[in-house]
Formats: C-alpha cells, structure tokens, sequence
C-alpha cells in the first residue's frame, strides 16, 4: 500500500457506465479519495446540486456512493464546491456573506450525504481572495472540526497569502496546473512548499491529451510526478482530474491508464 494518498475526482456532469466513464462505485479500491464534483455556491449562503446531477441522477449517485463504501471502507468521500457565474454571480471571494450560516448549511449537507469532507474550487478571477475567503474557510472548520477540507490552486501568486494564513487548519491544498511540464510543475510545487507543508500538497494531473486545448498531462510526467518528493518533504500526494475521463475515446490511452500510472508510480 502506498504511503502517500492518491485522491481523484469523480464527475456527476458526464455520463457514466456501459460507453462511458466509470461508475462512481467501480472506483479501484487503492483510491483514497473520491471527490464529487460540482456542487455551485448559490445565494443565500447555500449551494445547489443541480450541476452534479446533470449526468447522473441523485439517486444513481446516492447509490455510488453507498457501493464504494461497501467495496473500500477505507475510502473518505468530499464533495467539491465551486462558485456560480453570472447571472446567479455567487463567487468564492466574496458570495459568502454569512460564513457561520454558510458553514452549517455545509456540515447538514456532510451528514445527509455521508461526506467525510468538501473541496474547495475557488477559480474566481474577477477578485482576489482576501479575508472573507479566509473567514468562510474557519468557519467551515469551525463547523466540522473533523472533516478534510482541501483547497485547489494553481495560481500562486494569487493564492499565497491565504494558503499560509489557513495552512492550519487546511487538509491539504491540490495543485491544477496540468498544462505545466515536469520542470514546470515541480517548480510550482516547491513555491506552494514555502507557505504550506509538503505534506499537505497534492500534486494535479489531467487524464487527456497534451495540448493547449486539452491541458492533459503526460503519461510519462504523471509517473514522474508520483514518485517525485520537494525537496523539503514527502509530498501529501497525488490528486488525477479525473476518473470520468480516463478513458480511451478521450485520451486516445487505454480506460485507466492516468489512473493505474499513479498506483504503480506512488511512493
């Protein structure tokens, strides 16, 4: 068993099975993490569903979720939030307005649906994060002291701040610079190393082409990047966008290769 966590998203908004991706509960069993994606910030200090459920019914996800516990009970499942363009227009940085009532709307949601956990997508890009960021995140901390709470960025400059003042109480930050190559990549990580832990960043690959359009990342580089460590620490370890796409009618490689790479390759 690997000694470094190996977490992958799982997308609701394509379809899966016969033809398709994955189905949320064929998740092999050396994944750590499964991380639902997306549910949006909505107004009121709420988030809405809807998105996860625009290829997969609520019900076939429920169920998903209840197969992957009975197959791997070591498992720990998240639900990742991600803010809600115009014209709802409820972004990270600054929607939240009640981070208390926001943070217990979110740890009612973790108890309905069996969550060990939410991700956080903050691509806003019209604001910078800044205190009320800050604020929503310990609040939600406050609200679920136990739960894993991660952070996805691949702006450092932009995010720097915030990720050292919460690298407290953060689980983990998950780098998504997949475009970058090798040398690129691990630069970027040893930044992110100045602010947080090593071993609180997961390092991001995209099951895809290589391409300006595609942003995948090689198969070669994922390998590379699995058995690869800062040079501070061990890193927490990998995180692959995403099971859903590992498959050869995207990526042209064979169903999984994305995926069985950062088995074979994580220390």
């Amino acid at each position: 068993m690997a000694s470094q966590s190996f977490t992958a998203f799982w997308l609701g908004y394509v379809p899966s099975g016969s033809g398709a991706g994955p189905l949320l509960g064929a998740t092999p069993p050396y994944v750590d993490t499964v991380t639902l994606a997306f549910a949006n910030l909505f107004r009121g200090n709420v988030t809405c569903q809807s998105f996860l459920f625009k290829a997969n019914s609520e019900d076939t996800i429920r169920a998903g979720v209840a197969a992957l516990r009975r197959s791997s009970p070591h498992v720990k499942i998240l639900l990742s939030l991600i803010g809600t363009p115009d014209p709802v227009g409820v972004g990270w940085n600054t929607g939240i307005t009640d981070p208390v009532a926001f943070a217990g709307w979110c740890a009612n949601l973790a108890n309905d649906w069996g969550l060990d956990g939410f991700d956080i997508d903050n691509e806003d890009l019209d604001s910078n994060p800044g205190q009320p960021f800050v604020d929503t995140f310990t609040a939600m901390r406050k609200a679920m002291p136990n739960a894993i709470l991660t952070l996805d960025t691949y702006l450092f400059g932009r995010d720097q701040a915030v990720i050292k003042q919460l690298a407290p109480v953060l689980t983990g930050i998950n780098t998504m610079a997949y475009f970058l190559d090798f040398d690129s990549m691990t630069a970027l990580v040893e930044q992110y190393a100045t602010v947080i832990e090593p071993a609180k960043i997961a390092i991001g690959v995209k099951s895809d082409k290589v391409g300006p359009i595609t942003q995948g990342t090689s198969v070669a580089d994922t390998a590379r990047l699995s058995a690869w460590n800062p040079s501070g620490g061990a890193k927490r370890g990998m995180m692959l966008w995403n099971l859903s796409q590992d498959i050869e009618s995207v990526t042209g490689e064979p169903d999984g290769t994305w995926t069985r790479t950062i088995h074979d390759n994580l220390p």
